[in-house]
């Protein structure tokens, strides 16, 4: 079943994932060659120098495999620049999002980031992100046009790059369709975010301005719900003998080396619901895949 998904990265742990504007416009260009890549649709997102917020819709596992995707890529790309990974520790979270209200909060949430964390740029002038799409007349000129010197440039097909500006685009291996629209080395987000689903969460042109000067109790709810999908990390070795403890109580075991996956599964259930732990560690702790974990604890 299709549902609204909201991707993060924990910016304290990702803190050096962009250093320049070639790296920036990279992880811009990301969000589209991942949506080409799946059956993930992106309706919003921004990218900042710690992390990306991404608003997608689809099925859980097409939005799980988009979160593979953009980790994995962004993890060889920087690797491949820097010549190593530079202490950047790039760990996406995604939670479904359920509630109607919510989603207005955490829609706008995703693309005023930059406006919220200080930066002297409003959501539709922003180049990193989805905020210039939305509720806009066919006579705007999007910020991805303009060159340098502020003069309006034409978008060209991707089919009509040579190879070595297509590596450039797409950073990767991987293409988008040679259909879609590049201009000045960004993916146009035209190409593939559902600019129509994002304004029919707002449904008119004041509601999304009423949404878009929100304040602080709104964007509270979505911190306080992104802090309780992280979950805590706390010390590996404690974290083992926590483990240890319940699947003993358990299964009568005082590892996960004996037990069978449904009770790892179990496991891990109890270690989220007594210790609130996060995603990663319990992925560490049960030896399960961290996708499989997310499917069975929401």
């Amino acid at each position: 079943m299709e549902k609204y998904y909201h991707l993060f990265a924990n910016g304290a742990d990702a803190r050096n994932f962009i250093t320049n504007k070639e790296e920036m416009k990279a992880a811009f260009n990301r969000v589209g060659l991942c949506s080409s890549l799946t059956r993930a649709v992106v309706v919003a997102f921004s990218v900042e120098e710690s992390h990306p917020h991404i608003l997608l819709w689809g099925e859980y596992q097409d939005c799980v495999r988009f979160e593979s995707y953009y980790v994995d890529i962004s993890v060889r790309c920087i690797a491949r620049r820097r010549g190593s990974l530079d202490g950047v520790k790039l760990h996406c979270e995604l939670y479904e999002v359920t509630d109607s209200s919510y989603l207005r909060n955490v829609a706008m949430y995703t693309i005023i980031q930059p406006t919220k964390d200080g930066k002297p740029v409003m959501p539709y002038d922003y180049l990193y992100g989805s905020g210039p799409l939305y509720f806009r007349s066919e006579k705007s000129v999007l910020p991805w046009l303009l060159d340098d010197e502020g003069k309006v440039c034409k978008p060209v097909r991707f089919g009509e790059l040579n190879e070595r500006q297509k590596q450039i685009v797409c950073g990767s291996t991987s293409r988008i369709p040679e259909v879609w629209l590049v201009c000045n080395g960004y993916i146009l987000p035209s190409n593939y975010v559902d600019i129509e689903r994002f304004e029919d969460i707002y449904r008119t042109h004041n509601c999304f301005r009423v949404f878009m000067s929100s304040g602080k109790d709104k964007y509270s709810v979505v911190q306080d719900k992104m802090a309780s999908v992280r979950g805590v990390m706390i010390d590996d070795l404690e974290a083992r003998q926590l483990s240890e403890t319940i699947t003993l109580e358990l299964f009568g075991r005082k590892g996960t080396r004996h037990i069978t996956p449904q009770q790892r599964i179990i496991l891990a259930r109890e270690l989220r619901r007594r210790y609130s732990l996060s995603m990663r560690q319990i992925s560490v702790l049960t030896k399960l895949p961290e996708a499989e974990i997310r499917e069975y604890i929401k």
